[in-house]
């Protein structure tokens, strides 16, 4: 039965090496020929096969290695050593995680390339009908990403069928190890891509839903909620508006509900059309960072209301004074038109003004589904206040609200970055420049960088770039090399990690 599941072990390997062979002789080498640069951009045919010819020599030398088991079979034979000795190699996980890291890009290379031009996608069609297995380049470039729960499988099922004193047991344990923890960081790695373009999908989405929104999408926002509101105004009444809550923004638009749509609040699900109520129509008010909004609470509410009242008592004794003048001018001998004319309409002025206050007063009793904000801006202190569906809603409002502007602050309050150590980082493709730091990364800094430290450089040939993620916990160590596709990297920034000790 043990060589019945390595025979299996060897067949799927086979099957695997195939479908990479096929992926580099069918697919990457004659899209890589002269002939056929204008089939795809040489860019993008680095984007979509990155780390292929790596995973294609490591797993051909595995294939003969357990091809040669096989052949020499005997009841003692061990795979377990060679399990153990292929996945514990560390540039084995590197290109694993480089290639899981990239997959998305890949999937979007291949994406813009067909866009870009159809003869593209004839290339394709004829090169999935030629192939053994006619299988198309999706199909292809998904099998290493399938191929580590594969093994994992495989030497569970090798491990049922050997006894704890054959030679092999402790191998097949030991391997069994190695490759779940390879299994693990290449579904962390996974799971953080799709999150990342999830997320991505969902702000653009919701861009394209309101008039007059640009430029929402930026790097690791994230939408959170929205909430139907009201906006309580001092003067035109009460207003339909919509909240859409961000990782680092809090926009407000204008609402206008269609026959039929939902009255929703607090949505968190996965697509826009189920996080926003799409069947309305929305217009932007405006957007302000979240540090630069305040929830008005407490004492400061208390303040607030008694600044309006003091105002509203100050605009009473201006009136007081001005009925005053008025009857002083009577008694005036000489023409006084002009100055009659000024102070009616200082005194129309001034009932204008009574009135806005008088409703903002009224409209600052706040019961419990109400909310205060206030931004401050060049021109002084700017308040809103919203009334929402419930008290419940409010609340969860807040706390969402505050929740964010928390996590945001403590990205802000983080060590500088230092030298630890120089670290290899996984090999890109020819052509690319290591630019070091500029002084447009740092802008407003007139000071040369400090001596100890020294940013982290990417890599760039104009049109591809490589970033590469360091660990800094314990010991420095490369987590991750992205290929950023079809974009220039302009400019690097430090990652906040470790928070400042206070005492």
């Amino acid at each position: 039965m043990r060589k019945h599941v390595i025979m299996t072990l060897l067949d799927t390997e086979q099957s695997y090496v195939e479908s990479l062979r096929t992926l580099m002789q069918g697919y990457m080498k004659p899209l890589k020929q002269p002939e056929n640069s204008l089939l795809c951009d040489p860019s993008l045919v680095d984007e979509i096969f990155d780390q292929i010819p790596e995973l294609l020599e490591h797993h051909e030398q595995f294939l003969e290695q357990i091809n040669d088991c096989v052949q020499n079979w005997h009841e003692k034979q061990k795979v377990g050593d060679l399990l153990v000795q292929s996945f514990s190699k560390d540039v084995l996980v590197n290109i694993y995680s480089a290639y899981i890291d990239n997959f998305l890009n890949a999937k979007d290379a291949v994406r813009i390339a067909k866009e870009a031009r159809p003869a593209f996608m004839k290339f394709l069609e004829q090169s999935m009908r030629e192939n053994k297995e006619k299988q198309a380049l999706s199909d292809l470039m998904i099998k290493p990403v399938q191929r580590i729960p594969r093994y994992e499988l495989l030497v569970k099922d090798l491990l049922k069928h050997t006894p704890e004193d054959h030679p092999d047991h402790p191998f097949l344990i030991d391997a069994q190890r190695n490759i779940k923890q390879v299994a693990e960081r290449i579904n962390k790695g996974m799971k953080s891509a799709e999150e990342v373009e999830r997320n991505a999908r969902i702000v653009q989405e919701i861009e394209s839903h309101i008039e007059g929104m640009e430029d929402l999408q930026a790097p690791l926002r994230r939408f959170l909620r929205q909430e139907m509101v009201v906006e309580v105004k001092a003067v035109g009444g009460k207003k339909d508006r919509s909240f859409f809550l961000f990782s680092d923004l809090l926009v407000c638009t204008t609402l206008k509900r269609k026959s039929g749509s939902l009255r929703r609040s607090s949505m968190s699900l996965y697509t826009a059309a189920s996080v926003i109520d799409t069947a309305s129509k929305y217009k932007l008010l405006w957007k302000l960072p979240l540090e630069d909004v305040d929830i008005i609470k407490g004492a400061s509410q208390a303040t607030n209301r008694e600044s309006v009242q003091k105002s509203i008592c100050r605009l009473d004794e201006d009136l007081s004074t001005l009925g005053q003048v008025s009857k002083l001018a009577e008694s005036l001998s000489f023409p006084h038109q002009s100055l009659d004319d000024v102070i009616k309409d200082l005194m129309a002025a001034i009932h204008r003004e009574l009135a806005e206050k008088q409703s903002l007063s009224f409209s600052m009793s706040f019961p419990p589904n109400k909310v205060e904000l206030a931004t401050t801006k060049a021109d002084g202190t700017e308040s809103f206040i919203f009334e929402f569906p419930n008290p419940d809603a409010r609340q969860s409002f807040e706390q969402a609200f505050e929740d964010a502007k928390k996590k945001l602050a403590s990205t802000k309050n983080c060590l500088d970055p230092e030298f630890l150590k120089a670290i290899p980082i996984m090999k890109t493709r020819s052509g690319m420049q290591v630019l070091g730091p500029t002084r447009e990364e740092h802008p407003g800094d007139t000071q040369p960088f400090p001596d100890p430290w020294e940013p982290f450089p990417r890599r760039s040939d104009g049109y591809v770039g490589q970033v590469c993620l360091l660990s800094i916990r314990k010991e420095p160590t490369v987590e991750a090399c992205i290929a950023v596709c079809s974009a220039r990297i302009l400019c690097i920034a430090a990652v906040p990690g470790l928070q400042r000790p206070y005492r």
